[in-house]
């Protein structure tokens, strides 16, 4: 679930006029589309201080802000602090800098903080600003009870850059940024955000915010109305209660590059929205709080096309999925990845669950060393394709509790090459079960501790592939319906009825 609001806001501001004098400069800040350095040839540049700010963190700086904020211009925070009691609304507009030099914003805490908890509102995904700019900024959330949305921004196009949360979101309010590209044709980019000490579940909290968050806050949330493309570039992202980032639409497209994302609730990364991507992240859940029960790596929602490539998940305290494909994606890859799930007594379940009603999804080259029990890979039934290609599976599994089988199908024609699965664990730890119709396995080595295949299905077909019992049970047990088995070398041979030639039965 998303963040919810338990109420609703209760004020917002209006903006002043700006009576000082500022001076037009000519375009010399990097921006991030060449649709904005091409038609944005000239803004006015205002020094928050030389507009009456107090830098050293006394006076709130609400009113100086929200006198200053106009249509194409460019708002520099010189060093400091800079406290706010009240936050700014601004929509509409063509373009907007808000650039920071060392500056840091202190809120004021939740229960002094008047109206909407929001330091920065800027558009709207009925009037969306046209273009922003923010970078260079830090958000103080140290003091107790403090922690709000410091960035709301619904706009065609952006560069969010270069902004530090520290301290723990604890007020119990919405989380710190929301950013939605609402034109479906345009890019933004946020990039070397961080806020790595989270935020705090409400129950936990005072609950003295506006609104209060039911369950708690997202770090980043990307919202239904998000049509656009975003890129997520090197951002770190702490444990928050509700999903660390957190795509909820499905028209827009977000890709995640690079970064840190560990000890979220629910997802560290959830997507939607046709062709999401997750390249060369790191996931890491090594800690849980009382409440922190479904700390899933990543997850994706829904869309086509989606895509995991060179990520590292490692669970060393797993208690959820490293990977979910839900029944709403209709494909998805996962491919050059490596999973580390750490030793436990409990069942996670599965390291990828590939969820009944899903669509095509394949999974190559992908490394899973499992430690607690569970599966590897869950294929649950569904229409789509699955294909397993490439993939190794190692690690001291038991087959006690939740899932004998480091891989578990139950999908019809689901296909298997070239993989590598070695369980020596205990409690009749098996490779792999085949509780479906039509598959193939093909030029793989399977064992374990239990008898390394089951087939528990019809019209399988077994061939070029090795399996072998580290215990001496027989290599592929035929639980039920029938298999053919081709050119396969099966240790201490088959229990049960098969079809098929060249195979060779060593003991």
């Amino acid at each position: 679930m998303p963040e919810t609001s338990e109420q609703t806001s209760t004020r917002t501001l209006g903006r002043r006029s700006f009576l000082g004098t500022v001076g037009a400069t000519a375009l010399g800040a990097a921006v991030f589309s060449e649709r904005a350095s091409a038609s944005y040839s000239s803004y006015e540049t205002i020094n928050i201080v030389d507009a009456g700010a107090d830098n050293t963190g006394g006076d709130s700086i609400t009113p100086i802000l929200d006198d200053v904020l106009d249509d194409n211009r460019k708002i520099y925070f010189p060093p400091g602090e800079y406290y706010i009691d009240e936050g700014i609304r601004f929509t509409g507009f063509d373009k907007l800098w808000l650039i920071g030099d060392d500056a840091t914003i202190v809120p004021a805490p939740a229960d002094e903080f008047e109206g909407e908890h929001r330091i920065f509102k800027l558009g709207t995904h009925y009037a969306p600003g046209d273009w922003l700019r923010i970078g260079y900024f830090t958000f103080d959330f140290r003091a107790h009870n403090t922690g709000l949305r410091a960035i709301q921004a619904q706009v065609n196009d952006c560069y969010i850059h270069d902004i530090d949360f520290v301290g723990e979101h604890d007020a119990g309010t919405h989380g710190p940024m929301l950013v939605d590209i609402v034109d479906e044709d345009s890019i933004g980019a946020v990039d070397r955000v961080r806020m790595p000490d989270g935020g705090a579940w409400t129950k936990d909290t005072e609950q003295d915010g506006n609104p209060d968050v039911r369950w708690g806050p997202t770090g980043f949330i990307v919202s239904p109305y998000h049509s656009g493309k975003l890129w997520v570039r090197d951002c770190v992202i702490g444990g928050f209660p509700d999903n660390g980032l957190y795509d909820s639409g499905e028209d827009g497209r977000v890709v995640v590059r690079g970064g840190r994302f560990e000890n979220s609730n629910s997802a560290n990364i959830r997507l939607d929205g046709h062709r999401s991507t997750v390249q060369d992240a790191t996931v890491v859940v090594d800690h849980a709080r009382s409440r922190d029960n479904n700390q899933r790596g990543i997850r994706l929602d829904g869309g086509s096309n989606c895509w995991i490539e060179n990520c590292e998940i490692i669970l060393a305290e797993p208690n959820g999925h490293a990977i979910t494909v839900m029944p709403g994606c209709t494909s998805a890859k996962i491919e050059n990845t490596s999973i580390t799930l750490g030793a436990s007594d409990e069942s996670n379940d599965a390291a990828i669950m590939v969820s009944e009603g899903c669509g095509d999804v394949e999974i190559e080259d992908v490394h899973i060393e499992m430690h607690c029990p569970g599966q590897a890979i869950d294929i649950e039934p569904g229409d789509g394709d699955v294909l397993v290609e490439g993939c190794t599976v190692t690690g001291e599994a038991s087959g006690a509790t939740g899932g004998r089988n480091a891989i578990r199908c139950e999908r019809d024609g689901s296909r298997f090459y070239s993989n590598t699965v070695e369980q020596p664990g205990p409690s009749y730890r098996r490779a792999l079960a085949l509780v479906a119709d039509d598959c193939v396995v093909s030029k793989g080595s399977y064992e374990s501790t239990h008898h390394p295949i089951v087939d528990d299905g019809n019209g399988n077909v077994v061939s070029k592939t090795t399996a072998r019992s580290y215990d001496g049970y027989d290599g592929l047990k035929v639980a039920s319906g029938d298999v053919d088995l081709y050119w396969s070398t099966v240790y201490e041979g088959v229990a049960g009825s098969y079809d098929g030639y060249g195979n060779e039965f060593p003991s």
